[in-house]
């Protein structure tokens, strides 16, 4: 299936697109008047279509990539951690209010009310 689309899609597109870009190649006819310039020089042309997408891609790429190199040491498998411990959307204060083992109890439950779980009650 997959195979037949990309068929399709060649099979269709291609002339599709030559015959939409064929106003393009069609013949330029000046007019009375007309002064369409000097044209372009080849260093030009290659400044134009090559030189400018190259320096916005370079400049993207700095932007994302930027900011990688100075974070610092990046964690590595099979090192132990060497970071301070976290609790990511825990109490301000850490564990001191919890209740839990954090405030010097060894049993996980002291301090709680015994409910808890999905249905939230604590």
């Amino acid at each position: 299936m997959r195979n037949a689309i990309r068929a399709t899609v060649i099979t269709v597109g291609l002339p599709l697109t030559v015959l939409l870009a064929s106003p393009a190649l069609a013949e330029q006819r000046y007019y009375e008047g007309d002064d369409p310039g000097p044209g372009l020089t080849a260093v030009e042309t290659l400044g134009l279509f090559v030189g400018i997408p190259a320096l916005v891609i370079a400049v993207l790429y700095l932007l994302v990539f930027a900011g990688s190199g100075s974070r610092g040491p990046r964690y590595r498998a099979g090192v132990a951690w060497q970071g301070k411990p976290e609790w990511w959307g825990g109490p301000d204060g850490g564990t001191g209010g919890t209740g839990g083992a954090g405030d010097g109890t060894t049993d996980p439950t002291a301090g709680s009310t015994g409910g808890g779980g999905a249905r939230a009650h604590w």
